[in-house]
């Protein structure tokens, strides 16, 4: 039996009709539903034909965004969160995220870290494997958003199980549970992608970005090879630069698919470690040392949640019209999309537009 994604116009329930096994149904609202089915190769193309039907497609599997290839031996060589703020221009205003929530679809969260202390942190699994975080992936990504803007109110939705894996039928689980919740939070982080393109992810993404969810992907790490949702249309999408504003050796970049938007700091960063777990170079402290895009995007999530504690509530095309406008391009490298992250000059943009 073959594990199949559908995506289809209307509920799926339709399917049970049909030649297959329905394991799973989603629903996201005016976007569509989908399936996770079984079934026989002889069934497929019955399936894939129905007027019903938009996509069908392996149940691929998904990884996170990490390159411990490329992260330098020297222990002194390490991007800080200083770096971040200095190359990106994240000043210290008085604008930390107050009020605003960020959701990081990702292996959870460790949130017994001291850079937590304070923060309000909830725990939504879809994986089945309960709260924490076995991996540290999604400790290290949301200590990235909370150092940039450590007021905001943080969600670990864990799509991420003991192994550090996962497929696109718990994917569909994370996106419902997003459509579903969009009322409570702000900004999403996604730093993770499929091996490929994924027509069924894209369309449930662009979906939740056309409901005024403001999204924050990393670009993949993996050339012109790079999947879903980093490939989605309306994907707000991340690559990777060094802490000098070079672009990172590993970054995706795919020009027919508008990936990246903009670059951000993803090179041998210094990152939060959740306990018991090994992911990168240990670091003297409950720290560690590693490479992706995994980390740069949090870093604009970071700083998208404080350009909304600076402008209000503004539409997620504005917010990445904005942040495309103030980059700095790094000359002769489309690989930066249109260049680097610079945060202050997109909340001065924003305000020349209101004046």
């Amino acid at each position: 039996m073959n594990e199949r994604i559908v995506f289809a116009r209307e509920p799926a329930e339709f399917l049970r009709e049909m030649e297959c096994n329905v394991v799973e149904t989603y629903d996201f609202g005016d976007t569509g539903a989908a399936a996770y089915i079984e079934c026989d190769s002889e069934h497929e193309p019955t399936i894939a034909d129905d007027d019903r039907v938009l996509d069908l497609e392996p149940n691929r599997a998904v990884e996170p965004h990490i390159e411990p290839a490329h992260v330098s031996e020297e222990r002194d060589t390490v991007a800080t969160i200083e770096d971040v703020r200095r190359l990106h221009d994240v000043s210290g205003d008085d604008t930390t995220g107050d009020g605003l929530t960020v959701v990081a679809m990702d292996s959870g969260i460790d949130p017994d870290h001291p850079v937590f202390e304070g923060t309000e942190t909830e725990q939504v699994d879809v994986t089945g494997a309960g709260g924490s975080d076995a991996v540290g992936h999604g400790t290290a990504v949301l200590g990235q958003v909370t150092r940039l803007a450590p007021d905001a109110d943080l969600i670990a939705l864990r799509i991420f199980g003991e192994e550090g894996r996962t497929k696109n039928n718990v994917i569909m689980r994370a996106y419902e549970w997003l459509h579903d919740n969009t009322d409570a939070y702000d900004v999403v982080n996604m730093s993770w992608g499929s091996q490929e393109t994924s027509q069924a992810i894209n369309r449930v993404h662009n979906g939740l970005v056309e409901t005024g969810v403001r999204d924050v992907v990393s670009a993949g790490n993996s050339g012109e090879k790079s999947g879903s949702p980093a490939t989605a249309e309306r994907a707000f999408s991340i690559a990777a630069c060094t802490e000098e504003g070079t672009i990172a050796e590993f970054s995706s970049y795919n020009p027919d698919r508008d990936n990246p938007d903009v670059a951000a700091i993803g090179k041998d960063n210094r990152l939060v470690q959740a306990e018991g777990t090994t992911m990168g170079t240990d670091l003297d402290g409950p720290w560690v040392k590693s490479s992706g895009t995994s980390f740069s995007a949090p870093e604009v999530a970071g700083m998208v949640a404080k350009y909304l504690d600076a402008a209000g509530s503004t539409p997620p095309e504005t917010i990445v019209r904005e942040f495309e406008a103030a980059a700095r391009d790094i000359p002769d490298q489309p690989r930066d999309g249109v260049g680097l992250a610079d945060y202050a000059a997109a909340v001065e943009s924003d305000s020349g537009e209101e004046s």
